[in-house]
């Protein structure tokens, strides 16, 4: 009877920090003691989580239970492996608008055959997102919406792990932290709007960064500023745009 109480209370256990993970995972994670101005606590508020289904204790990133926000993907560099791999899946490092793949040993021992880099255009649910103002990184696990086709009847999603290293995270914005990972996955409406560069005369510049996320450059002229972005210019007359080449 005892050893049947000790196997019912490890079970109960278990059960229970399965049922702690679920929600963690599903969940927004963010370190309270850091977000004193609740900056943080605004920025997910962009970000509607998508929840994924169970298969035993484990999640199953194939069968999508409640779809979150949808983002694009907008730069290659991404690492991904299918969705349910055992493997763990390293992290892509995103630091001043440039995507870094993990090298060295644990890359070598964590890539598999099935890797393969998200494709800009590519559309991606998230599935969690961990914001640590202390340390300057924003966490997001990115999950593809539609399957890949791998041969026969198999088909599977692909996950990546990103991290955007953001130096002035615990003093910064929520919508200057929007702005950053914007230039890397952003909603369909923001991405459609950079390629076809509709930025129209007379926006201010926290506009021009909702749309086209931060510039890799900018010139102070006096009363003239000038984004400089890979592809394009945008130009501030007073702090609104007079030119866009």
């Amino acid at each position: 009877m005892q050893v049947k109480h000790v196997y019912a209370t490890a079970l109960k256990a278990t059960v229970a920090l399965a049922f702690t993970a679920i929600l963690a995972h599903n969940a927004y994670a963010i370190d309270p003691k850091a977000d004193t101005d609740g900056e943080a606590a605004k920025f997910t508020a962009y970000y509607h989580l998508t929840k994924v289904g169970l298969s035993g204790f484990n999640f199953d990133y194939n069968r999508i239970t409640a779809p979150g926000a949808v983002l694009v993907v907008r730069v290659p560099g991404i690492y991904s492996d299918v969705a349910n791999t055992k493997q763990a899946i390293v992290n892509t490092e995103v630091q001043d608008g440039s995507v870094k793949q993990a090298h060295g040993i644990l890359a070598a021992l964590s890539n598999t055959s099935n890797a393969r880099e998200l494709q800009p255009g590519e559309t991606v649910y998230i599935t969690k997102l961990d914001i640590k103002p202390g340390s300057g990184i924003v966490h997001m696990e990115l999950l593809t919406t539609g399957q890949t086709q791998r041969g026969g009847w198999d088909s599977t999603r692909y996950r990546a792990e990103v991290n955007f290293h953001i130096p002035t995270l615990a003093s910064a914005k929520a919508a200057d932290v929007k702005a950053i990972i914007d230039s890397i996955v952003a909603e369909e409406s923001i991405a459609n709007a950079v390629q076809s560069k509709s930025v129209d005369i007379g926006m201010a510049p926290d506009q021009v960064k909702q749309i086209l996320g931060n510039p890799d450059n900018i010139i102070n002229l006096g009363p003239k500023t000038i984004f400089v972005y890979k592809n394009m210019k945008v130009i501030f007359i007073d702090a609104k745009v007079s030119d866009v080449q």
